[in-house]
C-alpha cells in the first residue's frame, strides 16, 4: 500500500506540473482557463510627472486563480509584486528620466504561468528643481574715518569724511559724536556730513562712523579723538603722578601712609589712590598727596598701588604700579636645618581671597583636611621663612590649572590633571630662594586640560623647606613580595576596587604575607588603607620591629599614611609590612592593603620641564599616563633621543621609570660614557630612581640620558624623564 500511494503521489505530481508547462491554448482546450490583463492607469500616451498611480485589471476566464500582477517600467520591476485586487503601485516619476517610457503588468496564475498585458507608452515630464538661493551675506562692510586726524584740534563747522566698502555694498554710513548718532545716515559715496562742533562742548570728543550694508551687517569704525577748542586753546597735556611711599617690593603691615608726587602744565586738582585697581578713600585734592591705608583691609600677600592724578581740564595719568606684601599674620619660624615642617591648610600663615571650600574631609588629606575651589581667580596665599616651599595637594581627573607666584610675581601655571586620583602628594615646589621670608600664592584659573572633567584646585598643606620625596608604587622593582612574588597566592595584586594611587593596590589576608621595600633615603612612609574591613599589620625597619599598627576605621581611609619614619640616615634601608591575622574586635576581616611607599631623599628636585635640561629631537613632554613626580614627565622611544642637565653639586639621582615598555638607556657624566641601564621590568614602576652617583667634585657637570634600545622582553622603547634630584 505504501508503495502504491507513493506512485499515486507521483503520478498527481507529474499531471500538475505538466499543466504548468502546457500552453495558453493548450490549458483552454483542456478547460483550465485563462487571464486577460489590461492597463487601466495611465493611458497610453499621457504625460505623467510627480507620483501616479499605476493600476491593471484581470479578467479571469475558467477555473484559473490569479497569484499577483508585478507591474513592470521598461521591462523592469515596478515595486513588489501586488498579490491582491485591486492590483495598483504607486511610481514616482522623477526616478526615471524625462521622456518616453514603456508600462507593462504581468499576472500570474497558482501554477505560475505569466500573462502580459499589452503595452502602455507615456511621456515623464518633470520640471527641474529651481537653483539654490544664493548663500547669506555675512561679510560685515569695513570703513574708518578719514578726515578730521586722530588727535586733531577742530572748531566751528567740520566736515566729517569717512571711507567704506564691502563685499556687496555699502548702503548708509552713520557718522557718530560721543557714539551718538549726528544727522541722517549718508546713502552715497563719498560719505561725509557737516559737523557744527559749537553745538557741543570744547574738550576731548570721540567721533566714529558705522558702515550698513544690505543683508544688515554692521560695522564701526575705530574712535577718532578730537578736542573741540572754540573757547580758550584746550588743556591737552596730562599731569605727571609717581607713587613716593611705599616702594616697590616693601613688605607691609597695620597701618601705612601712601604717598605720591604730582605736577601739571597747568594745575593738579586731584591724586586718586588705589589698591589693586580699586580706590581707596576719596580723592586728595591738596599736595603733598597722601592717604593712610589700613592693611588689615585686605588679605596677606602681593597687592598693587597706583595713583591717578587728574586737571582741570580732565586730562588723567595713572602711576606705574608698586608691588608690595601685606604681612599682618606673622610667618612662622623657620624650621630647624635638616628637617621639613608641615604647615596645613588650616594654618595662620595661609590665607584665602575669593570663593574656597574649606574644611572637605571626603578624602584622607593631611591633617584630615583640605581647601578646594573652581572660582576663577579665588587665591590662597600662604607666608613662610626658609629657603624653599612645596605646596601639597591632589590630582585627579577632576583637577584644574593653577596659577603660581613668588612673592607677588607670577612664576607659571600647573595643570593639576591625572589619570588616576593622587592624594597628599608634591604639586610644585619653589627651590633655590634667600633662606628669608616669602609669600607663595596659588590661583585658580577656572580652565582645565581638555581631558579633565573639572576644573577644582586642592589645597592641601605646604611643606618648609620642600622635601625631595618619590611616591613608589606597589608595583615598583624595589619592593618584593613574600614567596619572591608579586602574584604569590598570599597578595592579591592588582586590585581596582577602590581609587588607589596609580589606580592598583596589593591586598592581603594571609597570616605571615609580607611586602619588603628596599630604599636609599632619609624617610619613608607606607601608604595603604584604613576601614571597617582592614585588620592588624606588623612594621620592621632594617630589623626593628615595631608594635602592631591597627588599620581600622569605622569609615574608609584610602590612601592614608599607615606608618611613617623620618629622620633616617642617608643609606640603604629595608622596610617590611606583614600581615598578622589579627583585627580588631570590630573589623570584619585580618585585611592589609599596600598601596605604595613613599621615599623621602636628599638633594633638591628639578622636574623635567626645569631648564637646565636640554632635550634633543624627539622628546614628548607633559606625559600624564602614569602617576609621575608633580604630574608629567618626559619620554622618548626613539632610539639616538638625548637629554642633558647641566647642575652644581656633588651628587646626581635620575628619576625615570621601570615597566613593560620600557627600553634601554646610555648614561654619560661630564661626557664620559657611565654604564647602559635596562629600565625593562615586568611590572610598572614610576618614580623610579635608575641612576644614582655621588662624591663627585663640587663643582658644575652634565648628566645624559640617550635612548638605545630595548631588552628582548620589552614591547617598547621608551625611556623617561621624570626629574633630577641634585645633591648640593
Amino acid at each position: 500500500m505504501l508503495k502504491i500511494g507513493r506512485r499515486a503521489g507521483a503520478v498527481a505530481l507529474f499531471a500538475i506540473s505538466g499543466l504548468a508547462l502546457m500552453s495558453t491554448q493548450a490549458r483552454a482546450q483542456l478547460g483550465l482557463g485563462s487571464l486577460i490583463v489590461t492597463m487601466t492607469s495611465p493611458d497610453s500616451g499621457s504625460p505623467v510627472s510627480g507620483t501616479v498611480p499605476v493600476s491593471a485589471s484581470v479578467s479571469i476566464i475558467g477555473l484559473i486563480t490569479v497569484r499577483g500582477v508585478q507591474f513592470k517600467l521598461d521591462g523592469a520591476n515596478l515595486g513588489a509584486e501586488d498579490t491582491s485586487a485591486p492590483y495598483s503601485v504607486s511610481w514616482n516619476t522623477t526616478t526615471a528620466g524625462n521622456g518616453s517610457h514603456t508600462l507593462t503588468a504581468v499576472a500570474r496564475d497558482l501554477l505560475g504561468v505569466q500573462y502580459t498585458s499589452d503595452p502602455v507608452t507615456v511621456t515623464v515630464s518633470n520640471t527641474a528643481p529651481p537653483p539654490p538661493p544664493p548663500p547669506a551675506d555675512t561679510t560685515p562692510p569695513t570703513v574708518s574715518i578719514t578726515s578730521p586726524a586722530n588727535g586733531a584740534t577742530i572748531s566751528g563747522t567740520v566736515m566729517l569724511r569717512a571711507s567704506a566698502s564691502d563685499n556687496v555694498g555699502v548702503v548708509g554710513v552713520q557718522f557718530q559724536l560721543d557714539r551718538v548718532n549726528g544727522g541722517a545716515e549718508d546713502t552715497t559715496s563719498p560719505y561725509s556730513i557737516l559737523f557744527d562742533t559749537t553745538t557741543t562742548s570744547d574738550g576731548v570728543h570721540t567721533i566714529t562712523a558705522v558702515a550698513r550694508d544690505s543683508a544688515g551687517n554692521r560695522t564701526t569704525s575705530d574712535p577718532v579723538t578730537v578736542t573741540v577748542a572754540n573757547g580758550s586753546p584746550a588743556d591737552t597735556t596730562p599731569p605727571t603722578v609717581s607713587i613716593t611711599s611705599p616702594v616697590s617690593g616693601a613688605t607691609v603691615s597695620g597701618t601705612t601712609n601712601l604717598t605720591a608726587s604730582a605736577s601739571d602744565n597747568v594745575g593738579v586738582v586731584g591724586v586718586q589712590f588705589r589698591i589693586d585697581s580699586v580706590n581707596l578713600g576719596a580723592e586728595d585734592t591738596s599736595a603733598p598727596y597722601s592717604i593712610p591705608w589700613d592693611t588689615a583691609s585686605v588679605s596677606d600677600g602681593s597687592h598693587t598701588i597706583t595713583a591717578v592724578a587728574r586737571d582741570a581740564a580732565g586730562n588723567h595719568t595713572e602711576s606705574t604700579t608698586v608691588t608690595v606684601t601685606v604681612a599682618n599674620n606673622a610667618p612662622p619660624p623657620p624650621p630647624p636645618p635638616g628637617s621639613t615642617t608641615r604647615f596645613e591648610e588650616t594654618d595662620p600663615s595661609v590665607t584665602y581671597a575669593g570663593s574656597w571650600t574649606q574644611g572637605d574631609t571626603r578624602k584622607t588629606w593631611s591633617g584630615g583636611s583640605a581647601a578646594l575651589s573652581t572660582t576663577p581667580g579665588a587665591q590662597t596665599t600662604f607666608t613662610f621663612t626658609g629657603p624653599s616651599v612645596s605646596w601639597i595637594g591632589g590630582r585627579a581627573d577632576s583637577t584644574g590649572i593653577a596659577r603660581i607666584s613668588l612673592d607677588g610675581v607670577f612664576l607659571t601655571e600647573v595643570d593639576t590633571y591625572s589619570k588616576t586620583e593622587e592624594i597628599r602628594v608634591p604639586m610644585f615646589a619653589a627651590t633655590g630662594l634667600a633662606n628669608a621670608r616669602h609669600t607663595l600664592t596659588i590661583e585658580v584659573t577656572g580652565r582645565q586640560n581638555a581631558a579633565a572633567m573639572n576644573a577644582f584646585v586642592v589645597v592641601d598643606a605646604f611643606d618648609v623647606p620642600a622635601a625631595t620625596v618619590s611616591r613608589l608604587q606597589e608595583t615598583d622593582p624595589s619592593i618584593t613580595y613574600s614567596a619572591g612574588s608579586f602574584v604569590a597566592p598570599d597578595w592579591r595584586p592588582f586590585d581596582t576596587s577602590r581609587a588607589w594611587s596609580a589606580g592598583i593596590a596589593a591586598l592581603s589576608t594571609t597570616t605571615g604575607a609580607q611586602a619588603t621595600i628596599s630604599f636609599t633615603g632619609t624617610g619613608i612612609s607606607w601608604i595603604g588603607a584604613r576601614g571597617p574591613q582592614t585588620g592588624k599589620a606588623r612594621v620592621t625597619l632594617d630589623g626593628v620591629v615595631f608594635p602592631p599598627i591597627d588599620t581600622y576605621s569605622a569609615a574608609e581611609q584610602i590612601q592614608a599614611e599607615i606608618f611613617t619614619k623620618q629622620g633616617l640616615a642617608d643609606t640603604s634601608h629595608t622596610l617590611t609590612v606583614e600581615v598578622t591575622g589579627e583585627q580588631n574586635a570590630a573589623s570584619t576581616s585580618p585585611l592589609i592593603v599596600v598601596d605604595a611607599f613613599e621615599v623621602t631623599m636628599s638633594g633638591t628636585r628639578h622636574q623635567d620641564t626645569d631648564p637646565a635640561i636640554a632635550y634633543g629631537p624627539n622628546w614628548i613632554q607633559d606625559n600624564r599616563d602614569k602617576a609621575y613626580s608633580e604630574g608629567a614627565s618626559a619620554e622618548s622611544h626613539t632610539v639616538g633621543a638625548q637629554a642633558t642637565i647641566t647642575f652644581t653639586g656633588t651628587g646626581i639621582r635620575w628619576i625615570g621609570a621601570r615597566g613593560p615598555q620600557c627600553g634601554m638607556a646610555r648614561i654619560f657624566l661630564d661626557g664620559a660614557f657611565v654604564e647602559d641601564f635596562d629600565t625593562y621590568f615586568e611590572t610598572e614602576g614610576p618614580q623610579h630612581t635608575d641612576f644614582f652617583r655621588s662624591a663627585l667634585a663640587p663643582g658644575t657637570h652634565t648628566l645624559s640620558i640617550q635612548v638605545i634600545g630595548k631588552n628582548t622582553l620589552s614591547s617598547d622603547f621608551w625611556i623617561l624623564i621624570d626629574a633630577f634630584d641634585v645633591i648640593p
